[in-house]
């Protein structure tokens, strides 16, 4: 699993939403990747389609699944 760095200037934290899934799993609050699409987009996270992946900034997505985890501890 590999983080890409893009762009001759700086680094971007863009992950493939299927390695963040990984990544998620191994916190306890495993994410499905539909449900992670779903909620970045209902949240306003940038996809962008690399081939057949979608990738999104992975402090985007940390935000993300805190908040779906959050909401899902308090019962919503």
């Amino acid at each position: 699993m590999a983080i890409a760095l893009v762009g001759p200037d700086s680094a971007r934290d863009e992950i493939k939403l299927k390695d963040a899934v990984e990544l998620f799993r191994e916190t306890g609050y495993p994410i499905s990747l539909s449900t992670l699409e779903r909620q970045s987009r209902a949240r306003g996270v940038l996809l962008v389609r690399r081939g057949k992946a979608n990738c999104a900034s992975w402090t985007d997505l940390l935000k993300v699944h805190a908040a779906w985890v959050d909401a899902r501890e308090a019962g919503g």
